[in-house]
């Protein structure tokens, strides 16, 4: 090879895309634009202390994945027990779902409308399915109109700032739970008998996805782990460039040639052998120089993240919430995290941190305007009675312009297109989360990191 294969982005899926390229035998340099190594697993830090961009946890049934990362982390990695609530219509649900928890706590016209709404839609749709498919048909279809209403419709519009109608299909299927009319017919009889004889605890099973293997955390959260991997990969002779902005992707026909680097000194130009790009792919598909084409651009133009402010709060109290993190529809933000759930080593000892999300777009005041975003949340906050103003021992404001792909109507053609071009290069992979703009969890991210590494490594060798 003529030089080292660039990883752009040190994130879950760059550095273990980076760590598998040294394991084959390759020059690697990892090139981050933040200070620290993670991305969007590795937190923003203040002194002694990390506050996460939402809650992550580790876990895998990848037999390799899981086996690499106890090694790497011995007795740093910590089991853990996640607890999920959600506060909806003045009342606490336990997450997974409940149909008992459900059904027991909204009104009994609600339940039985709610009831009918179901079997209505369910048979209708057994008759009839629409030419064309979106979230809301899919989510009427399996929840009947009444919960469809109740529980996504106004939900989804605030969250992700667009209507459930203009989403593809996927972001139902992959992101919704579904539910099975025979569970929900068993688990209404069990909550009847139940009634009857209240002196009897029933026991339900969610109707959601389930998180795979084991869970571990550490005292550092997820960024601990990212830590350990960027050091054992300058260890194994690698690099890890921070502070460096990927700026420009020179191109040689269909090879990358060269990756031009802006950092604090100046710019730099990197020639390269290759690279695995995990910076976001509507971005990164405009950073070629010459341009992939107009056809490119303008699918990468179609490809939308939903924008997140963070407001994180170190509380004097050494837990505030009720679960690890709860979710909330009526408040800015739609969900809060509580990291003493988590394990975290708390300086002082009797302190948590939390940290309230608030989705947004890049441009709307609540992005720009970060007294506005922390009033929101300590507003909110007060109201529901989880924290005083005076607890508070510090507090700090930060964004992601790209914390969820939004799987928008007719979104997958347009990445097919992206993602082609990456791939039709001789030298060139993309991965991970923000890299082929899936919502996957870190270990599918460094599942799909390894993958790229091995499928750029094969493509270079051939062409040797």
């Amino acid at each position: 090879m003529s030089g080292p294969i660039l990883v752009l982005g040190a994130g879950c899926a760059g550095l273990s895309a980076a760590r598998r390229l040294r394991a084959l035998g390759a020059a690697v340099i990892v090139v981050e634009a933040e200070n620290n190594v993670g991305g969007l697993a590795g937190g923003v830090r203040v002194g002694p202390d990390v506050y996460e961009y939402g809650p992550h946890i580790f876990h895998t049934t990848d037999a390799e994945i899981l086996a690499d990362i106890k090694k790497l982390m011995g007795p740093e990695l910590l089991e853990y027990q996640r607890t999920i609530r959600i506060k909806f219509l003045g009342a606490w649900f336990n997450f997974p779902l409940s149909i008992a928890d459900v059904l027991g706590k909204l009104p009994p016209t609600t339940t039985l409308r709610a009831a009918f709404s179901f079997l209505w839609h369910a048979a209708a749709g057994l008759l009839h399915r629409p030419e064309i498919e979106n979230t809301e048909t899919i989510l009427r279809r399996e929840y009947g109109d009444v919960l469809y209403r109740l529980f996504f419709k106004d939900y989804i519009q605030k969250v992700w700032g667009i209507p459930p109608s203009a989403f593809s299909a996927s972001f139902a299927r992959e992101r919704i739970p579904r539910l099975n009319i025979l569970e929900i017919v068993d688990k209404a009889v069990s909550t009847v008998k139940n009634s009857l004889r209240p002196s009897r605890s029933v026991s339900t099973q969610g109707f959601v996805e389930k998180v795979e293997g084991d869970l571990y955390t550490t005292r550092r959260g997820f960024s601990l782990i990212c830590d350990r991997m960027a050091e054992a990969l300058r260890a194994q002779g690698a690099q890890v460039r921070l502070r460096s902005r990927v700026v420009g992707l020179r191109l040689e026909g269909r090879r990358v040639a060269a990756v031009e680097i802006e950092t604090e000194a100046g710019r730099d130009v990197v020639p390269c052998s290759g690279i695995v790009n995990t910076l976001p792919i509507n971005s990164a598909a405009l950073l070629f120089m010459p341009g992939l084409g107009s056809e490119v651009a303008a699918a990468a133009a179609k490809l939308r993240f939903r924008a997140i402010v963070f407001v994180g709060l170190k509380i004097r109290r050494p837990k505030v919430l009720p679960a690890s993190f709860v979710y909330f529809r009526e408040h800015a933000f739609n969900r809060v995290t509580d990291l003493s759930y988590f394990k975290f080593k708390m300086d002082p000892p009797e302190s948590t941190l939390i940290v309230a999300e608030i989705a947004c777009d890049v441009g709307d005041e609540i992005w720009r305007d970060e007294a506005a975003a922390r009033e929101a949340a300590l507003a909110d906050l007060e109201r529901e009675a989880l924290i005083a103003r005076e607890e508070i021992i510090d507090s700090v404001v930060y964004r992601t312009a790209h914390g969820q792909p939004m799987y928008t109507l007719g979104y997958e053609d347009a990445l097919k297109t992206v993602l082609g071009a990456f791939e039709s290069l001789s030298n060139a992979a993309t991965a991970g989360r923000q890299g082929r703009f899936a919502y996957v969890n870190t270990h599918v991210a460094m599942k799909m990191g390894i993958e790229a590494a091995d499928r750029l490594y094969s493509k270079i060798r051939a062409t040797i």
